[in-house]
């Protein structure tokens, strides 16, 4: 009895699994009536695009796949036209199957108890967000104005930790020399830690600083609360001054957005654990894992 089970559980991550199309073995679904013959991926949007609108119409899909009902199916927002977060979502019905849009994600998720079958991540305007993997196990996102809110919420805290992921350990690192060759108090806590709610510490810190973060965040804020556009991507603030996002592909577009989101969840991750990981140890990050941060110095 207990064989079977220590057995169960990998017997039901199988199952969950066995339904996932094996790559050498994907072909086109036949309910969006496109060629065989047409090896197309994410990349061929640009091809596809001839005007260069960002959007695919009737008339360029049927150039390119021939007669064909991707409108039909793609078409989410019902504006005659294929975005390319759209496009995403076809090229993943194609291969994967119709089911909760193509999004393997999504559909282990359902399998796994970690998503309802009716959440709005399920499918739909919500599969046209980039990063959807399919975890809200206590359905947070109630409908898709509030998935884009908590959207914008996790890419700005993914944003923060970022930052703080590298200030963090470089001021563990650096500022002990900095004040002594500029000859001012050093603020880091006991053992050299960097100050914070569980280090203690924060009271060094000059509160002239703190009202600066406040008006700035305010400032940026108060901008977001006066956007009227229904269609904005979560977190884009029209900031880009090296222009690493602007005048580039939709596809590059797509892919840097679903990279910001990806290291902001992990650093966000990486953050709480110096936090608590100085808590617990009551000694400095870059002394607890010197393989990492001295190494190389």
């Amino acid at each position: 009895m207990k064989r079977f089970l220590y057995i169960l559980p990998f017997l039901t991550i199988i199952n969950a699994f066995s339904n996932m199309p094996i790559p050498n073995q994907i072909k086109l679904r036949r309910n969006l009536n496109i060629k065989m013959d047409n090896n197309y991926d994410l990349k061929s949007f640009e091809n596809i695009d001839k005007d260069k609108s960002g959007f695919l119409d009737k008339k360029e899909l049927d150039d390119y796949f021939g007669v064909n009902n991707i409108i039909k199916t793609g078409d989410l927002n019902n504006d005659n036209k294929i975005s390319y977060p759209e496009f995403e979502r076809i090229v993943n019905i194609a291969k994967f199957g119709v089911e909760n849009g193509g999004n393997l994600y999504v559909r282990n998720a359902i399998k796994f108890g970690l998503l309802k079958k009716n959440s709005v991540l399920a499918d739909g305007e919500a599969s046209l967000i980039v990063g959807n993997k399919g975890f809200d196990p206590l359905n947070c996102a109630t409908d898709i104005e509030a998935l884009k809110r908590y959207r914008d919420a996790e890419i700005k805290h993914g944003r923060l930790a970022m930052l703080a992921s590298v200030g963090w350990p470089i001021s563990e690192l650096f500022h002990p020399y900095l004040s002594e060759i500029t000859h001012t108090a050093n603020l880091l806590s006991s053992n050299n830690k960097v100050p914070s709610i569980l280090n203690g510490g924060l009271d060094k810190i000059n509160p002239v600083f703190f009202m600066a973060i406040i008006i700035f965040t305010t400032t940026i804020e108060s901008m977001e609360l006066n956007r009227n556009d229904k269609n904005y991507i979560p977190g884009d603030l029209n900031f880009d001054p090296l222009n690493l996002y602007k005048n580039k592909t939709e596809f590059t577009k797509r892919n840097l957005e679903l990279k910001e989101l990806n290291n902001g969840r992990l650093a966000m991750l990486a953050i709480t654990y110096f936090a608590f990981n100085e808590y617990f140890t009551n000694n400095a990050i870059i002394n607890n894992t010197p393989f990492f941060f001295k190494s190389f110095l």
